[in-house]
């Protein structure tokens, strides 16, 4: 395939797809479960097939609608599960035993579910809710439900006492990257500056939750910026939060570029040569998602691109 073919295949436009009402069969019958889902790699938690997903590698990604009012019930994965809050105010549930305990998440902040640990979520704002998510397997990876209403008429988890909230709060936040509070680095590229924000990555790079199988970050581009080519060993994943990124692939031929708008996706495949690109009028702020927990943040940084350099 050449370059603009492998592109193409692998961009995932929000304007192309639908939101799905129905990804979740197990809450049809409880308005309060309703949610939406929008998927763009895998099925994540859905056992739905879409023909309009690109398959998954080493992560899935969908974004998830919640209106207020509606909640999710308390489920796990036997693989770690990631949320990242695009807009509104969401409520998690950790369970821990039969006791449960909340905390609250705003625009910008993430949380890495670990594997096997009950989570649910709920919007109790007064705004719609939007949050983008990535499970850690190629295959779907179903939910196992504990406070489900079809399993459990009367809830079997109850709130923990304010006696082990420190406790459980201390846990939880090994897990939580607050908008607020993950490290921001700005390097100098080529006709502007690209900001790194390391949410899960490795500690080395600045990242505020250890990865366990993939990287998360978010960056950003300024006005006429552009990186310098390079090459990563897996794949990578970007996700447009905000105005127009260029992605050009690269080989001895000459080079492809999709521009991409907010919610866009592209995913570039191992050993591609790769540059990023803002000819927009203002800065561009997207999603980096890298299949490799030990993935520098920046990619020409990264021990292959300095043995391809």
């Amino acid at each position: 395939m050449d370059l603009a073919g492998m592109l193409r295949a692998n961009v995932g436009r929000y304007l192309d797809k639908e939101w799905d009402w129905h990804a979740f069969p197990a809450n049809e019958g409880y308005p309060e479960l309703e949610r939406a889902q929008m998927r763009y790699i895998g099925s994540g938690g859905s056992p739905k097939d879409d023909a309009t997903a690109l398959p998954a590698g080493a992560f899935s990604c969908s974004l998830i609608f919640q209106e207020p009012g509606r909640k999710a019930s308390v489920h796990h994965h036997k693989i770690e599960e990631l949320f990242f809050v695009h807009a509104g105010r969401l409520t998690m549930t950790w369970q821990f035993g039969d006791e449960t305990i909340d905390f609250v998440c705003g625009p910008g902040d993430a949380v890495l579910n670990p594997p096997s640990r009950p989570h649910g979520f709920r919007n109790d704002g007064p705004e719609d809710c939007l949050l983008q998510i990535m499970v850690a397997t190629a295959g779907p990876m179903l939910p196992t439900y504990t406070d489900h209403p079809a399993d459990h008429p009367i809830n079997p988890l109850h709130p923990a006492p304010p006696s082990k909230h420190a406790v459980y709060l201390a846990e939880i936040e090994r897990y939580v990257a607050r908008a607020a509070d993950v490290a921001r680095r700005e390097e100098a590229v080529d006709g502007g500056v690209f900001v790194v924000r390391p949410y899960v990555a490795d500690r080395k790079y600045g990242g505020r939750v250890a990865p366990t199988h993939f990287c998360f970050t978010v960056n950003a581009l300024t006005r006429g910026a552009q990186t310098p080519a390079y090459v990563r060993a897996t794949e990578e994943v970007f996700m447009v939060l905000d105005g127009v990124l260029d992605v050009e692939l690269l080989d001895d031929s000459g080079s492809a570029i999709q521009r991409l708008g907010p919610r866009d996706l592209v995913r570039v495949p191992a050993g591609v040569l790769r540059r990023l690109r803002n000819r927009d009028a203002a800065s561009t702020r997207f999603a980096t998602m890298v299949g490799d927990p030990a993935a520098a943040p920046t990619g020409w940084r990264s021990p292959l691109a300095a043995t391809l350099a």
